[in-house]
């Protein structure tokens, strides 16, 4: 018996096309749909992860980049932050810890050119950090961050959970619907099965200690009571 399980981009991509073009899936690609497929596949992986989405991959990563006396800002040097998570100011011994903050909160600072140990900073995007108080010696600063989803690469597994493939196929294959000329009414479709394939990823992504059996006279998994879902019910619908 085996557990492993994967696809590579190639492969993901062959299943896309096939249910778009409907080519067979064991058919090779022309290189402009399998780049046209690949773009797409990236472009979600960076949105969905940007959007709290969880990815096997997006791991956390640390830096150190050095703060200049009398200058408010300071650059990392990454170009793949996807998300501050942790600071600190390196003040001879001591890692004093540093608050990230927002832009709102950044905005009601009164006295933003005063001088001192930084205690807070604003991430401005990119690597670009903004401190409160401004340095008043030169020092080092280290950030932990979430890093962006990998670009995916030929021959290599897509930077996704196996569970969540069959969800992101049906994602992909809407994204591109357009760009194949599929009619509109197929798309509407699409829509609707892509939106409900985000909100199946979110919840395969979700952190769990166990799962509970699903008894065989209950196989929908739904309690007595509990509302059915789906398009066509209705608010008087629900299982007895």
């Amino acid at each position: 018996m085996t557990t492993s399980f994967s696809l590579t981009r190639t492969a993901i991509a062959q299943r896309v096309l096939s249910k778009v073009t409907k080519v067979p899936n064991d058919r090779s690609m022309e290189s402009v749909d399998a780049e046209l497929v690949y773009q797409a596949i990236d472009l979600r992986l960076k949105e969905m992860s940007k959007l709290g989405t969880f990815w096997r991959k997006v791991t956390a990563v640390p830096v150190s980049f050095s703060l200049t006396s009398g200058i408010a800002s300071a650059s990392a040097g990454a170009g793949d932050i996807l998300w501050p998570v942790a600071m600190t100011f390196r003040d001879g011994e001591d890692d004093i810890p540093i608050d990230i903050i927002g832009k709102t909160e950044f905005a009601a600072i009164e006295d933003k050119g005063s001088r001192g140990t930084p205690k807070k900073a604003l991430w401005t995007g990119g690597s670009e950090f903004m401190f409160v108080p401004i340095p008043n010696e030169d020092g080092t600063a280290k950030l932990l961050y979430e890093k962006i989803a990998d670009d995916t690469s030929a021959g290599a597994a897509v930077d996704i959970e196996v569970s969540m493939i069959r969800a992101m196929i049906d994602v992909i294959k809407y994204d591109v619907a357009d760009d194949y000329g599929v009619g509109e009414d197929i798309q509407r479709r699409w829509q609707a099965e892509a939106r409900m394939a985000e909100i199946d990823i979110r919840k395969l992504g979700a952190q769990r200690i166990s799962l509970t059996a699903v008894a065989v006279d209950d196989f929908d998994g739904r309690a007595p009571g509990s509302r059915r879902s789906g398009v066509g019910y209705t608010d008087s619908d629900y299982v007895e």
